[in-house]
């Protein structure tokens, strides 16, 4: 074999496992801030399909794109729930604690920049609640709620972010 292509053969194979040990390096942090949630698969599965979580070095990063997930939930079950023919009470309760759960939410991303994770805790933890009151709405009335999947998912997502800011705080 050539003098060259030893050299390169010898570089692949020294340089292959930093690039593979950098790369579970970066899901690392997500496995072991996950693992740290109540939520642990959906924590994975949300991060691991977001490039900058991928490629995330501090638990701030992968705490903003999880409360971006939270919005983006809250965004989907307010459209959802605008879609809905069913004009009860009820609904209209929750349209209104998702309004502001999106409100809040946006609040907590102003919040997590200056560091302010207790601010984040608190806005985040209103969201639930408001969330957490339309479904109540619902068992009240015993009826089933027709957003109970989708107000799940964006409490869980919640969870996920408080755990992280929880995690950033005893930092």
């Amino acid at each position: 074999m050539k003098p060259i292509f030893k050299l390169f053969f010898g570089l692949l194979f020294t340089l292959c496992p930093y690039t593979i040990l950098a790369h579970n390096k970066d899901l690392n942090l997500i496995t072991t801030a996950c693992d740290r949630t109540l939520y642990k698969n959906l924590c994975r599965a949300v991060l691991s399909s977001h490039p900058k979580a991928r490629t995330a070095t501090e638990l701030r990063v992968l705490a903003r794109v999880a409360l971006k997930y939270a919005l983006v939930s809250a965004k989907q079950v307010e459209t959802q729930i605008s879609k809905l023919k069913d004009a009860s009470a009820a609904l209209k309760d929750c349209a209104e604690n998702f309004r502001s759960a999106n409100q809040q939410i946006s609040y907590s991303f102003k919040a997590l920049k200056s560091k302010s994770y207790s601010d984040v805790n608190i806005w985040v933890s209103a969201a639930m609640t408001g969330v957490d009151s339309c479904e109540e709405g619902f068992k009240d009335l015993k009826s089933n709620s027709p957003i109970a999947k989708s107000s799940k998912t964006f409490n869980q997502l919640c969870s996920i972010v408080l755990a992280f800011t929880n995690q950033l705080n005893g930092h």
